[in-house]
């Protein structure tokens, strides 16, 4: 790879992996070598190598055993005490089992008919609507009987 025919990492999206690659320590050597010389005269670069080169060495220096052994158990034992009831279960196979495609046409034909056919009031109810307003009417008349006559006899 010559100085000529290459460009910035991170300003050629041909070489943007040739960084991380680098950083990684999977180039090959003549590739490395023309990378090195390239970080040598370029600041953004050398930043970028040495920031991913901290984050390659904080994750060589990681510990993950810690708590981990103790895991395996503890997550076992969390999805048993969370298991569903057996009805549950025979519940979910049944309705499984359903085929709900013949219900399909009957629920959208009663979607139309309550939209097109609204339920109405009947007859009766009016009646009974009028019936409750006039007996409401007349307690209230009688009520003011009362009171007026209790006013004379005192």
């Amino acid at each position: 790879m010559t100085e000529q025919r290459f460009r910035c990492p991170l300003q050629s999206e041909e070489n943007a992996q040739l960084l991380l690659d680098y950083c990684a320590r999977r180039l090959d050597p003549s590739r490395r070598a023309a990378l090195e010389a390239h970080i040598g005269l370029c600041p953004s670069c050398r930043e970028f190598s040495q920031a991913q080169r901290l984050v390659w060495e904080a994750l060589d220096a990681w510990d993950s055993s810690g708590g981990a052994a103790d895991f395996d158990r503890r997550l076992y034992q969390r999805i048993s005490e969370e298991r569903k009831p057996p009805w549950a279960d025979r519940l979910t196979a049944w309705t499984a089992e359903i085929s709900w495609k013949p219900a399909l046409p009957a629920a959208a034909a009663l979607a139309l008919w309550v939209t097109f056919f609204p339920v109405r009031p009947t007859e009766e109810a009016e009646g009974f609507e009028r019936v409750a307003a006039e007996q409401v009417e007349g307690a209230l008349e009688d009520l003011d009987m009362l009171q007026q006559l209790k006013l004379n006899l005192q």
